[in-house]
């Protein structure tokens, strides 16, 4: 009878133990592995980006040789600069948060690269491709607020908070700020 006590003690006093030690490093645990839930919209955001500014990188680039202005190229090299950097944002966010980003442009995006390549050289150029970055941005910045107003992944509202301004600038040199095709 004695070992029958001695083992029931034994086995509350392990229990007991257990749970104050797993009560205390929980939080701990929580920190380092917990990952808040990405929403559709965060998805929505992560996406439309990465393929925004694949698309944007290549028409950037494509502008500083393409463009037959000084202001048009200048700000094609902008937009590359930019976006090549703000896409590296993205690709980190997705990857922390488990996101999978697709490997490419749009079809659409693709369409409009190649409309633009073949008006290279020409006037029509800087004209055409002043008017496709306006209203590429405009809807990237709607985007961008949405998820600040009602994304839930914190990375993720951060990521957009953080290129928000970067955006808007862009739209204002685009339609506004810096060249007049």
């Amino acid at each position: 009878m004695y070992t029958t006590r001695s083992r029931a003690r034994f086995a509350a006093v392990c229990a007991t133990t257990l749970c104050v030690m797993g009560a205390t490093s929980l939080p701990a645990l929580a920190s380092s592995s917990f990952s808040p839930a990405v929403s559709t919209l965060d998805r929505q955001l992560l996406t439309a980006a990465h393929q925004g500014n694949l698309w944007e990188i290549t028409t950037g680039q494509q502008a500083e040789s393409a463009a037959t202005t000084a202001c048009v190229n200048r700000v094609g090299a902008d937009l590359f600069r930019d976006h090549n950097a703000l896409d590296a944002g993205v690709v980190k966010t997705a990857a922390k948060v488990g996101v999978t980003l697709p490997s490419r442009q749009t079809d659409e995006q693709l369409r409009q690269t190649a409309a633009l390549k073949s008006l290279a050289g020409t006037p029509a150029y800087d004209a055409a491709w002043l008017k496709a970055q306006y209203p590429a941005h405009v809807k990237t910045l709607a985007l961008i607020d949405k998820e600040i107003s009602s994304g839930t992944n914190p990375l993720v509202k951060s990521l957009a908070k953080s290129a928000r301004p970067v955006v808007a600038r862009h739209i204002q040199m685009v339609k506004r700020g810096v060249c007049h095709a």
